[in-house]
């Protein structure tokens, strides 16, 4: 398994902590919003900084997806 794919499931485990919600749920969310290989491609950024910045800027993604739809 790559770096990028084993740091985003991490990723998308502490995320899904952080929101009280199944990681299955938050990958479900993060499909229909269109933003999952975003932020695998994000993996540059992400993986260098607080995981709360990481949270934070995708808590962001997701509002912006949304009031989009």
């Amino acid at each position: 398994m790559s770096k990028e794919a084993e740091f985003f499931i991490y990723l998308l485990e502490r995320y899904a902590d952080y929101k009280k919600e199944k990681a299955s749920e938050i990958l479900k969310m993060w499909d229909q919003s269109g933003i999952t290989k975003l932020i695998y491609d994000l993996y540059d950024i992400y993986h260098v900084e607080r995981l709360e910045n990481a949270f934070e800027d995708i808590d962001k993604l997701v509002e912006e997806k949304s009031s989009q739809v």
